[in-house]
């Protein structure tokens, strides 16, 4: 079971799952229609998709009691920061109760597995690189709701013993992510021959190729019920340990789409209570689970890039 399915980084998980062979079930909300990754010969050999509201608990009772599901990845969410900040109410019921509801549904139908997305956010203002054992110290809504969430699986996994994994993930980025974030919010301007604008141009982070971030849930639930037996040592980060501030990203990008005569705009106006610098240590993810990233930055910007410049152009 995928949660989340339809969305960029759910399509490409269900994806790499169907190639694998496995069989893949994905609970959207909505039937409005599945990322572009997920295209007609994918969504073909999907198992079962499930259109529902992961906040209604009854619903994802049923939908697990139906199913003979083996292991859960759970990336339902409402994802973005600012849509936290402008609707607080509708990000603590997807993120919180929908989590709930799922944990419960795991639980009464004896899942082999649980692993939870969840991000670096969660720990606000810290001490860099950002290690698992650090106190969360969450800035907003959306950071709130997420540890929260990750509370939840936490009391699931010691008080009742289940095989409960969490990834904590750095900003993710490639093709098909369809949000107005900076890396693909600058190719599509810089496409169109307009100037991107940097609004903090100081603010520092680390970005994830998609195809690593991949890696990383299919590690976990591969890993799961070995790891599940140490029920505090749950909580994994996932980046490239480097990190690049919002200038410097935008200049490689506009560089290696060979726009040099654009010239980004610097708004240098900070969201409020945006916090700075914010990159992690993966040492644990490199020595518990054997997993590293594959892709540099710039590898998986070409990527990107030449994702979005044939959307373009098919366009």
């Amino acid at each position: 079971m995928v949660t989340g399915g339809w969305g960029f980084v759910g399509s490409h998980l269900a994806k790499r799952l169907i190639d694998l062979g496995a069989e893949v079930f994905i609970l959207e909300k909505s039937s409005f229609g599945p990322a572009a990754i997920l295209n007609k010969e994918s969504l073909s050999r999907v198992k079962g998709i499930i259109i529902g509201d992961i906040s209604e608990g009854q619903f994802v009772l049923d939908v697990f009691k139906n199913q003979n599901f083996e292991i859960c990845f759970h990336l339902a969410a409402q994802p973005l920061v600012e849509r936290g900040n402008q609707s607080p109410l509708l990000t603590f019921e997807v993120n919180i109760i929908g989590t709930v509801n799922i944990l419960e549904a795991v639980r009464q139908g004896k899942l082999g597995g649980l692993v939870l997305a969840s991000t670096t956010h969660v720990y606000g203002e810290n001490k860099l690189p950002l290690m698992e054992e650090y106190s969360p110290k969450p800035s907003g809504p959306y950071e709130t709701s997420k540890i929260c969430a990750e509370m939840l699986a936490q009391t699931y996994a010691k008080h009742y013993g289940l095989p409960i994994t969490i990834a904590r993930f750095v900003n993710i980025y490639g093709p098909g992510d369809q949000n107005e974030r900076i890396i693909p919010r600058t190719i599509k301007l810089l496409l169109k021959n307009q100037s991107p604008e940097v609004f903090n141009p100081r603010i520092v982070r680390d970005y994830l190729f998609i195809e690593d971030a991949i890696d990383g849930y299919l590690v976990l639930g591969e890993k799961i019920r070995g790891l599940a037996k140490q029920t505090f040592n749950i909580v994994y980060n996932f980046g490239t340990g480097k990190h690049y501030s919002a200038k410097a990203l935008i200049e490689k990008i506009i560089t290696l789409m060979d726009k040099t005569k654009i010239v980004p705009i610097m708004v240098d106006k900070p969201r409020e209570q945006e916090v700075s610098s914010q990159y992690v240590s993966i040492e644990k993810a490199k020595t518990v689970l054997g997993w590293q990233p594959r892709y540099s930055l710039e590898k998986g910007l070409k990527k990107t890039i030449d994702w979005y410049a044939e959307q373009a152009n098919i366009g």
